[in-house]
């Protein structure tokens, strides 16, 4: 999957994917492989080149205890909180299998988005959304949950 595929690029004019493929590079990432923890910095956002990756977080009163979040499949951002400017990741992402992905350091991308405001409006549209479709989710899971325990 080419960059300019992914949800949050996708439409954009060419003169912007280009630019973002500039502050793109791609890491390779075997099967099982931790790409980072919750916690960690959040400098860089990415988005799923290949194959899949799944993103976990670790309940804070049971540190042995993972919740699966959700599955990140090709052309699909994660760790936004660098994008959001949320200063650590909340989550735990894990390689289910070989994968790529392209990161893109969220300060040059701000810089960029400073630039270029209209693209930074639609790209933090587009995120927006993406945040929204996984509380959506999440919602759904929590209330499946919720009515199991009874």
């Amino acid at each position: 999957m080419e960059i300019e595929q992914a949800t949050l690029f996708l439409d954009l004019s060419a003169d912007v994917i280009a630019r973002v493929r500039d502050l793109a590079r791609v890491h390779e990432y075997a099967a099982g492989e931790t790409i980072f923890n919750e916690g960690d910095p959040a400098n860089d956002i990415y988005i799923l080149r290949e194959g899949f990756v799944e993103l976990t977080y670790t309940l804070p009163q049971d540190p042995s205890t993972e919740i699966r979040i959700t599955r990140i499949s090709p052309g699909e951002t994660f760790a936004w909180s660098a994008l959001a400017k949320g200063g650590t990741l909340s989550s735990h992402a894990r390689a289910l299998v070989a994968s790529s992905a392209y990161t893109i350091p969220a300060d040059r991308l701000h810089a960029f988005f400073a630039e270029r405001p209209e693209a930074g409006y639609e790209v933090m549209a587009r995120l927006a959304q993406q945040i929204l479709a996984r509380l959506r989710e999440t919602r759904k899971e929590l209330r499946w949950l919720h009515h199991g325990a009874r």
